[in-house]
């Protein structure tokens, strides 16, 4: 069931009576529209459809930025419902805060055909709220009905009603305001170009690229296809064979450096160049890594260093 009638009764124009200012960046919203579709072409036929995800921003009184987002690991229980791994979200948001250090977690997202919160949902809802105080939850529609203007996206806030006498989380509908800054306007304006790219000439030399690459691919797997059926038609006798033709297809194959990969020294030598390029590229990150940490922890030692200094000097 869902939370029609309770959402209703406190919902509505809740957001501006409450002087709640809620601003949301589309980093989210492609965040999150990434996930299902990431989600939807790699899921097995069958299984649901849903996706989680931790909202991040900033919160100045009664000023909620929702700004970044990321994925949540959900486990499906066997009456149906779902369960956060709650270890997986502390260990993303200390990571996330020693990027973005003014980020906290705001609340939870995840995709609702209908654009309405779900009744199973207040249990993923207590959830965050030990993660996070008065979390906010942000329900997106895969699918949205044709024609539809408006974004399709619902924003509630966490509330504490007295239902028969007892003190009950619900959630309220409340409005929100649409800010970007100028990457991500960046951004939009890109995606744009790639959504709209059927319909006119291609303009970015990214998506150009793209194309050329994805034809190039394309008319190459064709013609493998085509020598693959030449050869097996040879092979039971449907077609006489043409020795020239089969002798151009040997040598094409005989060119191929992964043919000759056990015997072919030069093969050997190239890749195993290419792979320890690879490896040390690696370490130099984490030795980059590593030199930061240290780096912090010297910072930190000057810093409660001059501090005792300066207490032993007053007394």
């Amino acid at each position: 069931q869902k939370l029609r009638a309770r959402t209703d009764t406190w919902g509505g124009a809740m957001g501006d009576s409450t002087g709640l200012g809620i601003s949301l960046h589309p980093m989210v919203i492609m965040s999150a529209s990434e996930h299902f579709t990431r989600h939807r072409a790699q899921a097995a036929p069958g299984s649901p459809l849903r996706v989680f995800g931790c909202l991040l921003g900033t919160l100045s009184g009664r000023n909620v930025d929702i700004a970044n987002s990321f994925e949540l690991k959900v486990s499906v229980k066997e009456d149906g419902t779902y369960a956060i791994d709650t270890e997986f979200l502390k260990s993303r948001l200390e990571d996330y805060k020693k990027v973005f250090k003014d980020y906290d977690a705001l609340g939870w997202y995840s995709t609702v055909v209908g654009q309405e919160a779900l009744e199973s949902d207040l249990a993923l809802h207590r959830q965050m709220c030990e993660v996070t105080e008065s979390p906010m939850y942000l329900v997106l529609d895969p699918v949205p009905p044709a024609g539809m203007q408006d974004l399709p996206i619902t924003i509630y806030e966490s509330e504490v009603a007295i239902v028969n006498d007892n003190p009950t989380i619900v959630l309220s509908k409340v409005s929100f305001k649409m800010d970007s800054v100028d990457s991500e306007r960046i951004s939009v304006d890109h995606v744009a170009h790639i959504s709209s790219a059927g319909d006119g000439p291609e303009t970015g030399a990214l998506v150009s690229h793209l194309a050329g690459q994805q034809s190039a691919i394309k008319m190459l797997s064709d013609r493998i296809q085509v020598v693959q059926a030449y050869l097996a038609a040879t092979q039971d006798g449907t077609i006489p064979p043409d020795h020239a033709a089969l002798r151009q297809i040997k040598s094409l194959c005989n060119s191929l450096p992964a043919v000759n990969m056990g015997t072919s020294a030069k093969f050997t030598e190239d890749f195993l160049s290419d792979y320890n390029d690879t490896l040390l590229v690696s370490y130099l990150s984490s030795i980059t890594q590593g030199t930061g940490v240290v780096n912090d922890v010297v910072d930190k030692f000057q810093t409660a260093y001059d501090k005792h200094t300066r207490r032993r000097g007053i007394f």
